[in-house]
């Protein structure tokens, strides 16, 4: 971006910062493709690749490796220490996870918190508002789609983004996804199907408007039958 400073006569240029960029995709709805990293093979990311990197902390931990990546990472960054209860990869406690959070979040862009921890992690929901980092309130269920109903009680107003990851057993779970977003019209959404039926959709929920839209790099996927990242972002852009 660039202005031009009347006082000096001269052009100026201004980066934007990643939380910059990523707090104006949101609000313009613009659909993003996020590749998820559980594997420290991945680190090698270049741009074209995805638009966002999700840190899978609950898989990386925190050495050196992890945040010299950090550090230099291109691509904002969305942080997640994932709990037990909803798929994640060890078994830290809340303290734990906090802590894992509280030292990547100088790099993050994005922090994503399941909704059902929103309380327990309040202290670094706090220092994510305060930090002008995106909140990512996430409810995950690896078994079948809940009810429109159950689905909209989940929201909780210190989200950002609300992200649903759903097992999709059928057409009617797609449809109950797409429902999303006519039952919840203002709200900033991140909605995909798991399994094969609910990978199929993921570009469909893009174009519904899902912001958040998860893909997976290096060799380890996050989620049932997920795309690689880059075969994601081709898809949603053609």
């Amino acid at each position: 971006m660039k202005a031009f400073d009347k006082n000096k006569g001269i052009t100026t240029i201004f980066r934007m910062t990643p939380r910059q960029l990523l707090w104006d995709s949101i609000h313009a709805r613009k659909p993003l493709t996020v590749g998820a990293i559980a594997d420290s093979g991945a680190f090698k990311v270049t741009s074209p690749e995805c638009d966002v990197v999700e840190l899978r902390l609950d898989s990386l931990g925190t050495d050196d490796e992890l945040i010299a990546f950090a550090r230099t990472c291109p691509l904002p960054l969305l942080i997640t220490a994932r709990g037990p209860q909803e798929g994640g990869q060890n078994t830290w406690s809340i303290s734990e996870r906090a802590e894992a959070y509280r030292k990547l979040m100088p790099y993050a862009s994005a922090i994503d918190i399941e909704l059902r921890d929103f309380q327990s992690l309040d202290d670094v929901l706090a220092d994510a508002t305060d930090h002008k980092i995106v909140v990512v309130g996430s409810f995950h269920n690896f078994e079948t789609t809940p009810n429109l109903q159950e689905l909209a009680g989940k929201l909780n107003a210190r989200a950002d983004i609300h992200k649903f990851a759903l097992m999709a057993t059928s057409l009617a779970c797609i449809q109950t996804h797409l429902s999303l977003f006519e039952t919840l019209p203002g709200s900033a959404l991140s909605v995909m199907g798991m399994g094969p039926l609910g990978a199929a959709a993921r570009p469909l929920m893009a174009k519904a408007g899902s912001l958040l839209n998860y893909g997976y790099l290096g060799g380890t996927p996050t989620a049932p039958n997920q795309w690689p990242a880059v075969l994601l972002k081709q898809a949603l852009s053609v």
